[in-house]
């Protein structure tokens, strides 16, 4: 049985929707504001490593894994490193986040590690978008002729030809850079470049960039084209390590538990699994009581019932009554 952890809601930073990340129920998931957690959570008041979510026997358990601020089961505290069992539905409070937690047989999530990073800088990037804080990547030159000069990249799907012509988004006066050495896009929320066949190549990091293909450029990673270094700006993953690196801060203000979802209206007698629609006999219609039919003025089936053991009973007594009279 898998078991999926669902994001219901981070305060300060708005609703997270219905962020969710299924695992393999052997596992042991470890929810945390750290970069090595299974469920990474960019809020100051979930500690680094919060809490744990392991399989016990036939159930499931969450472990306090002695965060600052403590794992809540509903509105229970659990002990630092204690665990408790827990339901599907049961919703799980770390620092200020609400999860909730299901068990069942959904499909596990594929490249977790993915899945994960992918979730934290969607939660930071609803959380600028919530306060107008800009959240476009930008490439910046910091070596070479160019340098402090700096490329938006607002357009999703758009290519950006970065070389030596006049044309090009970012014009670069590098007698050894191609006239379009490189492109760049934004797809999904991740940049990609592109060496554009340039004879001097385009270096990524460590390795030579390929021309036949995209690849990613991660923050972390420079590239050199030439004389001049190119550096990737993004403003929701340089919050994001912010966050990471904060101190774990006071969960004072955590939310009350999420609301469930309003019930559905109760089911009619037909919605009932098992239990067919009753059919009018006679005419009568199903779901008329005795009263009501009573009431329309005909007999009720209650009081022809009444008396036909009536007229039984006094037909037994007027045949005991002729036995005695011929003795």
């Amino acid at each position: 049985m898998a078991v999926t952890v669902i994001v219901r809601v981070v305060a300060r930073h708005g609703d997270g929707g219905d962020t969710r990340l299924t695992f393999d129920g052997t596992q042991r998931v470890v929810i945390g504001r750290g970069a090595g957690s299974d469920v990474r959570l960019p809020d100051a008041s979930v500690s680094h490593r919060h809490a744990s979510l392991r399989a016990q026997g036939g159930d499931f358990a969450v472990v306090d894994e002695g965060s600052t601020n403590g794992t809540y089961v509903g509105e229970v505290r659990i002990a630092p490193h204690t665990s408790r069992v827990v339901r599907s539905g049961d919703k799980v409070r770390v620092g200020r986040v609400w999860l909730e937690l299901r068990m069942d047989q959904t499909p596990v999530t594929r490249d977790v590690a993915a899945a994960t990073r992918d979730l934290a800088l969607a939660l930071v990037s609803q959380a600028m978008a919530a306060v107008g804080t800009d959240r476009t990547p930008r490439v910046a030159v910091v070596e070479g002729r160019d340098q402090g000069a700096k490329l938006s990249l607002g357009q999703a799907d758009r290519v950006y030809v970065v070389g030596r012509a006049a044309h090009c988004d970012l014009a670069l006066d590098d007698g050894d850079c191609s006239r379009e050495h490189l492109h760049v896009t934004v797809r999904g929320g991740t940049v990609f470049i592109r060496d554009q066949g340039a004879k001097n190549g385009t270096q990524l990091g460590e390795t030579r960039a390929p021309s036949d293909r995209d690849v990613a450029w991660r923050p972390a990673t420079m590239i050199r084209i030439g004389r001049t270094v190119l550096a990737l700006e993004e403003p929701v993953t340089h919050t994001l390590a912010e966050i990471e690196q904060a101190p774990d801060e006071a969960a004072n203000d955590a939310p009350p538990p999420p609301a469930d979802p309003v019930a559905p209206a109760s089911p009619s007698l037909s919605d009932i699994a098992g239990l067919p629609v009753p059919v009018a006999v006679g005419g009568l219609d199903p779901n008329t009581t005795p009263e009501r039919a009573k009431a329309k003025g005909g007999w009720s089936v209650t009081d022809l019932l009444v008396m036909a053991a009536a007229v039984s009973v006094l037909a037994l007594s007027l045949a005991g009554l002729v036995w005695l009279l011929r003795g």
